[in-house]
């Protein structure tokens, strides 16, 4: 090689060697490539790097010298097409040295890559020069350099020194490759190194969690304590939520305003819902903490609840790893908690269907006093259905809210008592010493239905409950007969397709007579008492029926019952008049105004069948 390169020639190829040597990053050293080479070769006033890519097998523009490159950039050269195509295929530098052979060179390329690289150059050479870059006998690229000047072309002398510096190149880029790898190898045991650091502290804090998580479930500290020490141990807020999306115990340091805790309740049911076995992140709108990990208890086909980490920004993978690893104690202790209570349900489920049966023991009073109930005092059951569920674990789960909330508003509302399941109902069973006005007790009782009411809305189960509420009875021997009397209210309830509602056996009055008859027998009543206006109304519909009713609801006070459907009372005068003529009767008569009292309070009950029968 030296004897085909003369003394300055050997010179630049020395510099060039100083230069390309003095990198070993990739890139650095094919852009001085490049460079050296358009700036040692005389005629060299501009060129390109382009190196082959096997995947596509086509050759890349890598670095480029004196051209746009943007735009040369975007070319993709075949083997053999054009000057550095050709010389990648012949293995050999070539010299093309006009502009005939240029145009000849160059006559092959592709629509668009001719265009390329009419942009990027300011017009086509008078003399190019290729020669391929061959590493450990493999031509893995091409240099081409290009004279835009017609005084300067290309000599053989150039080929002797381009190809001293194509095989520097190829020394230099396979250096340059090596150590690439090697950064790259580096990389990846730092990497390595790093994943194995993260695990051995997830390890180490997994083994840290399940010790203290296991000295709290040993102690028997329960769900509560569980959740405030994953607070203590992340600093975010902490909310556990059951089967129904129900907030069960929760841990935060700052207030949460209740906007927010009904935006994650609602993300917490969605997640019940979707059936996920995996954590999952998501980005809400909440003011303080918007980001929320949401993570599964339990596992398919039965989810026992969910726990979510309201944060500020995502919390770590190592945090996690924790949560996930708690979730598996959660779920045992809510598994606990639930045989628990099943087993003290089961417990008190007999109580409840012995007193039901009437057939008393020794035993059964003993069991009684345990549970502070005096077999002397007054007693009044409750039965409370569930109604329009047919999802068996969902009615379940509701079921067994309902017992618990009713058991709390007992010891809230300073109500000695027990709410038992039962049957797919829940018992409450009231005691009330014997000095305790019955008005004084009822009022409580219609204050305790009115919250139970308030708060299965506010849940947003997608049932509503039916109550039937027995008398008060002294001494617990008559408990039974006040569970008899609110399972007949439901059956009334049942038997006439009613739901929502509310039935007292001591309002029921003389209907506990009527309700004994036949649904036949009572329909045949009603359209003796009141089928003319019914079918006066329905014909005209007209307000007739409405109007008596509101006139039996407000005790026969005709200004009250005006009021309370907005007319005159000088018209609702003339409509009970009106009322009187069609149904030829007078209601100053007190036998006929009691049937037709009855059939007025019958009506509620009877109306859908009513109408049934109408349009068959």
């Amino acid at each position: 090689m030296k004897e085909t390169l003369t003394h300055r020639q050997l010179q630049s190829l020395i510099h060039v060697s100083n230069v390309l040597n003095s990198s070993l990053h990739i890139d650095t050293i094919i852009h001085s490539i490049m460079v050296q080479a358009v700036s040692v070769i005389d005629a060299a006033n501009g060129g390109v790097l382009l190196l082959y890519d096997e995947t596509q097998g086509r050759l890349i523009p890598k670095t480029e010298s004196n051209v746009n490159g943007e735009m040369i950039s975007k070319v993709r050269l075949k083997p053999g097409e054009s000057m550095s195509g050709l010389a990648f295929s012949a293995g050999k530098c070539l010299i093309f040295r006009n502009r005939a052979e240029v145009e000849n060179a160059t006559a092959n390329l592709s629509e668009k890559n001719l265009q390329f690289m009419l942009d990027s150059i300011p017009n086509l050479p008078y003399s190019s020069i290729s020669a391929p870059i061959f590493l450990k006998e493999k031509c893995i690229g091409v240099i081409t350099l290009d004279s835009f000047e017609p005084a300067l072309e290309f000599i053989t002398e150039d080929i002797h020194l381009l190809t001293a510096i194509t095989h520097q190149a190829a020394v230099a880029i396979e250096k340059a490759n090596l150590y690439s790898e090697q950064e790259q190898a580096v990389k990846q045991l730092e990497y390595l190194n790093d994943t194995i650091s993260k695990q051995n502290q997830m390890l180490s804090r997994s083994v840290d969690i399940h010790k203290r998580l296991a000295n709290l479930v040993m102690n028997g500290e329960g769900l509560d304590s569980i959740i405030a020490y994953l607070h203590e141990m992340i600093g975010h807020p902490v909310l556990l939520f059951d089967d129904l999306g129900e907030m069960i115990s929760y841990a935060y340091e700052q207030y949460v305003d209740n906007n927010d805790l009904l935006l994650i309740r609602k993300k917490a049911q969605e997640s019940i819902h979707s059936l996920k076995t995996v954590h999952t992140l998501l980005e809400t709108d909440l003011r303080e903490n918007p980001f929320l990990t949401i993570l599964p208890i339990g596992a398919k086909p039965t989810l026992f609840g969910i726990l979510i980490i309201a944060s500020l920004e995502e919390i770590r993978d190592v945090e996690v790893a924790a949560l996930e690893h708690a979730c598996t104690v959660i779920s045992l202790e809510m598994v606990k908690e639930q045989a628990i209570f099943d087993a003290q349900e089961r417990l008190n489920e007999e109580f409840i269907d012995v007193l039901f049966s009437g057939k008393m023991n020794h035993s059964i009073l003993q069991k009684a006093k345990q549970m502070n109930f005096d077999p002397m005092a007054d007693y009044m059951t409750l039965i409370i259905r569930i109604d329009e569920l047919d999802n068996k674990q969902k009615r379940n789960s509701i079921t067994r809210h309902f017992v618990q909330m009713a058991n709390r508003a007992l010891l809230n509302n300073n109500l000695n008592g027990i709410a038992v399941g039962s049957q797919d109902q829940i018992v409450l069973l009231l005691t009330f010493q014997s000095k305790v006005p019955s008005t004084y007790a009822l009022h409580q009782v219609k204050q305790l239905i009115s919250n139970f009411q308030q708060e299965i809305h506010l849940k947003n189960w997608g049932t509503t409950i039916s109550i039937g509420i027995g008398r008060i009875h002294s001494s617990l021997l008559k408990a039974s007969k006040s569970m008899q009397e609110a399972a007949k209210c439901l059956q009334i309830l049942h038997s006439y397709g009613k739901k929502g509602e509310v039935i007292s056996y001591k309002d029921l009055g003389v209907h506990r007579l009527l309700f004994q008859n036949s649904e036949e027998d009572l329909i045949d009543f009603l359209n003796e008492v009141l089928g003319p206006l019914i079918a006066y109304d329905q014909a005209r519909k007209g307000e007739l029926l409405p109007s008596l009713f509101a006139y039996f609801e407000h005790n026969q006070n005709a200004k009250e019952a005006a009021e309370s459907i907005h007319v005159h009372t000088n018209t609702l005068t003339y409509r009970l008049k009106r009322i009187e003529e069609i149904l030829s009767t007078n209601l100053s008569d007190s036998h006929q105004f009691l049937n037709i009292h009855l059939a007025v309070d019958l009506y509620p009950f009877l109306k859908d069948k009513l109408h049934q029968i109408s349009e068959s």
